[in-house]
């Protein structure tokens, strides 16, 4: 428990941010529908992971997250031949409909937080190459303190001695999403009810948050090599801005690697690797810099992930173009 207690106060400003966001502002590089639902589907192509992330290495009681998310545009492109190729399914929606799910769990010491995300996403031609899109998503989630892992010094605490340690919420988030082979850009609003606290002493709880995100693609036809920079920025209510700058690098057979900085002294190096046609699995490592780098030994996430796109990926690009 005393371990405990040490991390709440090193990373006081830090779990202000990211104690129960993490799960969903920190998974914008592969699941980018979680913070912009209107993202969802603007791949084409199934997209799917699952990743266990523990952070702060060295405390037995840090949060450790578990994952499991994906999306999928429905409409024309439905399923591939043995060739890898587009088959064009039944469904006639001409394309434009986007739906994703996450479900999550996140615990840290005697608190866990989980639920799932459900998302919807409409498409709109804008030119032969561009799109907009629409999206909306809902949050179902459940907070629950167990006070029996507590060792408080009052055990006669009211707090601990009732039920009323927790509580589910449903929240919701908006946003807009305009893409094409070139570049992107988005923006959502997300957690726009505000919530109520259960226990002793309710209250009103506001995590209102913004998130905003840009990027290009450059594309070496004669290496295959694809570098994509990106600039997202995100406002959670009351707390600063945090600013991401995201460089990532698509390598044949290697499929990617990423690099990025955050404006909360966090470095992330990030690497996936194909492991059979469809199937890969990568790794992250975050690490801080500054004063609070002394007291842990870093963020790590294992994923596995399974991306439809990863063949066939020129016979979508030819037909969403015609």
């Amino acid at each position: 428990m005393k371990r405990i207690v040490t991390l709440l106060l090193i990373f006081n400003g830090y779990m202000s941010v990211f104690s129960q966001e993490q799960f969903l502002f920190t998974n914008d590089y592969l699941a980018p529908f979680m913070t912009n639902p209107a993202c969802t589907g603007s791949e084409y192509y199934p997209v799917a992971h699952s990743s266990i992330k523990k952070q702060w290495l060295g405390f037995s009681e840090s949060p450790i997250t578990y994952l499991v998310a994906g999306n999928y545009r429905i409409g024309s492109y439905d399923f591939y031949n043995p060739k890898g190729l587009v088959n064009k399914g039944p469904l006639k929606i001409k394309n434009r409909i986007g739906i994703g799910m996450a479900f999550f769990q996140d615990n840290f010491g005697p608190q866990t937080y989980n639920g799932g995300l459900f998302s919807y996403a409409y498409h709109l031609p804008v030119d032969r190459e561009s799109k907009i899109s629409f999206g909306m998503s809902v949050l179902l989630a459940n907070n629950k303190i167990y006070t029996s892992l507590l060792d408080p010094n009052d055990k006669n605490d009211p707090f601990l001695l009732t039920d009323q340690n927790g509580g589910f919420s449903m929240n919701f988030a908006t946003g807009i999403y305009y893409y094409n082979n070139a570049y992107f850009l988005g923006i959502s609003a997300n957690k726009m009810v505000i919530n109520k606290s259960q226990g002793n002493n309710p209250i009103k709880n506001n995590t209102f948050s913004y998130f905003m995100m840009g990027g290009f693609k450059f594309l070496n036809g004669n290496t295959r090599i694809s570098i994509e920079p990106s600039v997202s920025l995100k406002k959670i209510y009351k707390e600063p801005l945090i600013i991401n700058v995201h460089s990532k690098v698509y390598l044949p057979g290697l499929n990617w690697i990423a690099f990025s900085y955050s404006s909360i002294q966090q470095l992330n190096i990030q690497f996936a690797l194909r492991l059979y046609k469809k199937l890969y699995a990568g790794y992250n490592y975050g690490f801080t810099i500054g004063k609070i780098a002394a007291y842990n030994y870093g963020t790590h996430e294992i994923l596995l992930g399974l991306n439809m796109g990863l063949v066939g990926v020129k016979g979508i690009r030819n037909l969403v173009n015609k």
